[in-house]
């Protein structure tokens, strides 16, 4: 076994061991899944809802003719392909509210670390309004709240971790006796790909949670970490093979089949 992977084991096993005695806690950061008392982790891929809603911040904020605008939208153009007519999903799959729940692609790596870096202080922002410590007319003030949120891409280890601890294989064995709609594959076999949408992407929460409340570790969206260039788990052009915790998927620039999701580190 290389040492990665024993380096990978040695984590889950800390994982592991905060998941089987953790209790409830009365703090969530939205969206997010509880891992153990600081990690939190995304229980979805982001989605293109989650995303317009960053791109209209920036609108807002500083305006359309403005760099922080231009660079957080999406290249829808990694739909177009000279073998198969995908005009439709250039013009409509980011924009239209028909998409909104489907994963957001077509993002470099660089806008994904800045999504994490604006998501970071908008909770920040929310947690003080929601505590009564902070009003509207003064949002744009420092943030003096005692917990410290880091939203961010998960490193291979977490990402890893959390795939093995929420899908083994008796689990994954159970899935498909159960429920042939487990990932997102293309792949033949109805025991581990099923889309029945007629869209090569699948909606977020489309599959079976794993045991840690997670949607989609493999399949639908591949997902970067943050590792530059690196992805995980596979996507809807990936045949079943990428179903394996250890495997690597890779991407050089924005694509139709990579996306992501953040962890969220609590810190005092």
């Amino acid at each position: 076994m290389s040492s990665g992977k024993i380096t990978g084991l040695l984590f889950v096993l800390v994982l592991i061991t905060a998941f089987n005695t953790k209790k409830k806690k009365a703090f969530l950061p939205p969206g997010t899944v509880q891992i153990n008392d600081t990690l939190f982790a995304d229980e979805c891929e982001i989605s293109n809802l989650a995303w317009r809603e960053y791109v209209e911040y920036n609108n807002r904020i500083f305006g359309k003719g403005s760099i922080e605008y231009t660079s957080s939208l999406p290249d829808t153009l990694v739909w177009r392909h000279k073998l198969a007519f995908c005009e439709p999903y250039v013009e409509y799959y980011f924009r239209h509210p028909a998409y909104s729940g489907y994963p957001v692609v077509g993002l470099t790596y660089e806008q994904a670390v800045q999504y994490c870096k604006w998501r970071t202080e908008r909770v920040h922002v929310w947690m003080e309004i929601q505590s009564g410590k902070r009003c509207y007319e003064k949002i744009a003030e420092p943030y003096t709240g005692e917990i410290i949120l880091e939203y961010r891409l998960p490193t291979r280890q977490e990402w890893e971790a959390l795939a093995l601890i929420g899908t083994d294989q008796k689990l994954k064995e159970n899935y498909v006796k159960k429920n042939s709609s487990f990932f997102n594959f293309m792949d033949l076999s109805p025991s581990f790909s099923k889309n029945d949408s007629g869209d090569e992407m699948d909606p977020v929460k489309s599959y079976l949670p794993n045991k840690l409340g997670l949607y989609d570790l493999f399949g639908n969206a591949a997902e970067m970490i943050s590792e530059k260039g690196i992805s995980k788990g596979g996507s809807w052009k990936d045949d079943k093979d990428y179903a394996g915790v250890w495997k690597d998927g890779s991407y050089s620039a924005p694509d139709s089949q990579t996306g992501f999701r953040c962890v969220c580190v609590k810190k005092k």
